[in-house]
């Protein structure tokens, strides 16, 4: 009975040992492999290269033959054929009265509008209104930075409030105000045909104020039959001194570069790919591949071309851009979570609840650390955004409990 007893007990402390040894082995393991995680994020990764190139436009500089030349026309501006983008002044005298010209010419449009509004508008509330419909216009666009439909407002906005601050009598009053302005400015526009000329564009076109002797040394033409070799030797011409800008036709413009010829082995004529400059313009643009050259001493020549924009880019020459010819969107996965199933299937551990779940993943792109894969939403055993990767944890299998 006695030795009945004992072989009990024995048994007994087998398996608390056993039990013992058992969580004993867990915790170790935990402690040398704990279990660590990384949630599942929405992610695009590009493939590409960072260069150093040359925005290239179909340019023309523009010159004036007056000592004194004032520009008129905006920097990105679009001008018709025969449009005025300067004046020029024989003397001090013609540039002092084209200013009060442009003052008059100013007033008298303010003018018209407070006289046409005390013609149309039956009582103040309708004035009030007209009033206030302007302000916000105005704010819309200081907003914007849209300075040009931000001056197109200020004189219809100014006469409204002229006419406001004026009482029932004083429309006689603005009358005769109007009638001495346009005297006073058709006088000194008779005085300024004979020393004050417009300089005008002989084409349409978009205006730039900067001329830096590159119009002439890369041009769409040049890109067509330009080498990499050709590329290192560009050099800007010297500027005229009487140059007051230049005037950009059409409203394609081009990128040009050179790089590794590793880079662009998959790169073809047509392809669609991302331009993103490294200042100046930060919005990516899309550009299409539109020659690339032979391979030079392990380089190539990489002319990209764009429809779009022209107005951002007037102002750039020389600019450093990273270009990208693949973009990868899904989700980001470390690598250190992949694992590959004996059966040859590529996937992660994700966890659910205290349980490690296997799911498939299909590999876009090496992003270096971590993968983009394939985000596909057909079923809930595919990988989603959100799920907790398993990146380290210790004898995983499909349906292991692992808690957290």
């Amino acid at each position: 009975m006695k030795q009945g007893k004992h072989y009990t007990n024995l048994i007994l402390w087998i398996f608390l040992a056993a039990i013992i040894a058992y969580f004993g082995y867990n915790v170790a393991s935990s402690l040398s492999e704990p279990l660590t995680t990384s949630t599942a994020i929405e992610y695009e990764a590009g493939a590409g290269c960072y260069t150093t190139g040359f925005v290239v436009r179909d340019e023309e500089i523009l010159t004036s033959a007056y000592d004194i030349t004032v520009i008129t026309c905006a920097e990105g501006a679009h001008v018709a054929a025969n449009e005025a983008v300067a004046t020029g002044y024989l003397s001090d005298g013609a540039q002092q009265r084209q200013s009060r010209i442009q003052g008059l010419q100013e007033q008298l449009t303010q003018l018209q509008y407070a006289w046409s509004a005390s013609s149309s508008l039956a009582d103040q509330a309708a004035l009030d209104t007209e009033i206030q419909s302007n302000l916000l216009s105005l704010a819309k666009f200081t907003a914007r930075r849209d300075m040009n439909s931000a001056q197109d407002v200020s004189p219809e906005l100014k006469g409204l409030v002229l006419r406001r601050s004026a009482g029932a009598g004083d429309t006689d009053a603005i009358h005769a105000q109007l009638e001495n302005v346009q005297e006073e400015l058709t006088r000194l526009q008779e005085q300024a045909a004979a020393d004050t000329r417009p300089i005008t564009a002989d084409h349409a076109g978009t205006y730039s104020g900067v001329a830096d002797g590159y119009e002439t040394v890369l041009t769409p033409g040049k890109l067509q039959t330009m080498t990499a070799q050709d590329y290192n030797l560009i050099e800007p011409e010297t500027v005229p001194e009487n140059a007051i800008g230049k005037l950009i036709r059409g409203t394609t413009w081009y990128y040009v570069t050179t790089l590794p010829a590793s880079e662009l082995k998959d790169v073809k004529e047509g392809a669609r790919v991302q331009l993103l400059f490294a200042r100046d313009v930060y919005d990516q643009l899309d550009m299409t591949v539109e020659r690339v050259g032979n391979n030079e001493a392990g380089y190539k020549l990489l002319v990209l071309s764009c429809d779009k924009y022209m107005q951002n880019v007037t102002l750039l020459r020389q600019q450093s851009a990273d270009v990208v010819f693949n973009s990868y969107q899904g989700l980001r996965v470390p690598k250190d979570a992949v694992r590959v199933e004996d059966g040859g299937q590529t996937g992660v551990y994700v966890l659910e609840g205290a349980t490690a779940c296997w799911k498939p993943i299909t590999i876009l792109h090496d992003n270096g650390e971590s993968y983009v894969v394939e985000l596909d939403k057909t079923s809930t055993a595919n990988l989603w955004p959100g799920d907790e990767i398993i990146i380290h944890a210790k004898n995983l299998y499909d349906g292991k409990v692992v808690g957290k």
